[in-house]
């Protein structure tokens, strides 16, 4: 019984470690020359940076100095287990500038779930993020609580006062 696990055991690695092994190493597709963000068109463009959402990956800032551009990921979107972004966002597209604000808004849906849980986080400077925790009242009026990106706190760091349009 011991030898037929053992057997079972070497046989199992055997097929991990096979089907890890890259069979093309010959084949190997040519690295671009271009950058992955070089053929699309910017999700928003902010004076002369340009900036690209990769999915439910990142977001990349393309500065832009006479020509002569240059790229950084400036965010990092935080990894969700088991879910995926199809960001479905009813004619509006994830990432948004308001004059003030730099925000993403992510859709995403957990396997076996369903629905959209949705995401939001902001910068003014591109290099400090805050994330939005909900709705808080204060004195009768609506404001958005949002909080340091990776902070464990259930405090909100900032509020922004909901203003509502009337259509």
């Amino acid at each position: 019984m011991k030898t037929q696990k053992s057997l079972c055991l070497i046989f199992s690695c055997f097929i991990f470690f096979t089907a890890c092994d890259d069979h093309n190493k010959g084949n190997s597709e040519p690295i671009p020359a271009e950058p992955w963000w070089a053929s699309l068109e910017p999700d928003v463009v902010i004076e002369n940076d340009e900036f690209y959402l990769k999915s439910c990956d990142s977001i990349t800032r393309v500065i832009n100095n006479d020509g002569d551009k240059t790229a950084r990921v400036i965010l990092q979107i935080p990894f969700r287990l088991l879910a995926s972004c199809p960001n479905q966002l009813e004619n509006k597209s994830p990432l948004q500038f308001d004059g003030t604000y730099l925000t993403l808004t992510l859709c995403r849906t957990v396997i076996g779930a369903g629905g959209c849980g949705e995401e939001r986080y902001r910068t003014r400077d591109f290099e400090h993020w805050q994330e939005y925790i909900g709705i808080t009242w204060l004195n009768g009026e609506e404001y958005q609580a949002w909080r340091v990106l990776g902070s464990k706190s259930s405090k909100a760091d900032e509020i922004s006062k909901v203003i509502k349009s009337k259509n």
